[in-house]
C-alpha cells in the first residue's frame, strides 16, 4: 500500500466557516442529515476539492501495524484507494488528512 501526505493539519470546521457556495456543495453530499443536525455539527473539512466530515471515516485498529500504523481513520473510495486521516497532536479540532493506493 502507498500513502501520500503532506503532512499539514487541518481545521476541522462547521458548515458556516464555509463559503455560501461551498455550504450549498456541502448541503447537497449531505442530504442524508436534517438542517438542524447539519447546522450544528462540528467535523466538516476539504481534501483534494471533495468535502468530508469525520463521521465518514472508519476507525482504525489503534494496534494497527504496517501502513495503517499511527492513522486513526480510513474512507475506501473504490477497492483500491481511499482517503486517510489521524488527528493532529491528539487535538480533535484538526486532523491530518492522506490517499491510500495499492
Amino acid at each position: 500500500m502507498n500513502i501520500r501526505t503532506n503532512n499539514v493539519p487541518r481545521d476541522l470546521l462547521c458548515l458556516h466557516d464555509f463559503s455560501a457556495a461551498d455550504q450549498d456543495k456541502i448541503r447537497k453530499h449531505y442530504d442524508w442529515m436534517d438542517s438542524d443536525e447539519l447546522e450544528n455539527t462540528f467535523g466538516f473539512f476539504k481534501y483534494r476539492n471533495c468535502f468530508y466530515h469525520r463521521q465518514d471515516f472508519m476507525r482504525a485498529s489503534s494496534d494497527a501495524t504496517g501502513d495503517l500504523a499511527g492513522w486513526d481513520g480510513y474512507a475506501g473510495d473504490s477497492y483500491f484507494s481511499g482517503t486517510l486521516i489521524k488527528f493532529a497532536d491528539n487535538d480533535c479540532d484538526r486532523v491530518i488528512v492522506g490517499r491510500y493506493f495499492c
